[in-house]
């Protein structure tokens, strides 16, 4: 046994669907290949997310009376659209990812980048937010875990829309082939 195998067989067990074969009625198989890096990020982020809304919220609770009107609003506005971009852009790279499909992959990075990345990166650089330590360090590993998703992201949507691309050409042609040989057996007839 080689190593491929042996590290697919451990990364099935350990992300199960991250490998999986989907049959064409032609009886093709294709391997759909799932980032495994980027599918890390995604189960760690997803394992994170309860803790950090709970962190969030606990310290959001005990500081919100210090904050001027401007800030409450803005902090509450920031944490629901933190959690319903959370919500939907994990679901898109689950998606995308383990199904290798470009639009759910793409929506999942596009909310990641034009999103995402700011909200969290307000929250956690803005000084007026007076966040604990324990806020810091939580919003920190949400920031380096999205990070990594963007960049394990794009490398994901790129391989991707490369594979099937490739994968379009090659059922042409085998299309292109097929009807050349019918067309030359009805020409002989």
């Amino acid at each position: 046994m080689d190593w491929k195998e042996t590290v697919t067989q451990v990364s099935e067990k350990v992300f199960p669907g991250i490998s999986h074969k989907i049959n064409n009625n032609d009886n093709i198989e294709n391997e759909v290949m799932s980032n495994l890096p980027l599918q890390m990020a995604l189960y760690f982020n997803v394992v994170f997310v309860p803790v950090w809304f709970v962190i969030i919220i606990i310290f959001l609770n005990d500081t919100f009376n210090c904050y001027s009107e401007l800030y409450k609003f803005l902090s509450i506005t920031i944490v629901v659209l933190i959690i319903v971009a959370e919500l939907l852009r994990l679901y898109l790279g689950y998606e995308g990812n383990l199904r290798d499909k470009i639009p759910e992959l793409a929506g999942f990075w596009m909310l990641s980048l034009l999103l995402q990345f700011p909200l969290q990166s307000l929250l956690l650089f803005n000084p007026y937010f007076n966040l604990y330590v324990v806020e810091v360090i939580a919003q920190s590993v949400m920031l380096i875990l999205l990070v990594a998703q963007l960049i394990f992201g794009y490398q994901a949507l790129k391989f991707t829309a490369l594979t099937q691309a490739t994968y379009f050409k090659l059922m042409k042609l085998r299309n292109d082939s097929f009807s050349t040989k019918i067309e030359q057996k009805y020409k002989v007839l």
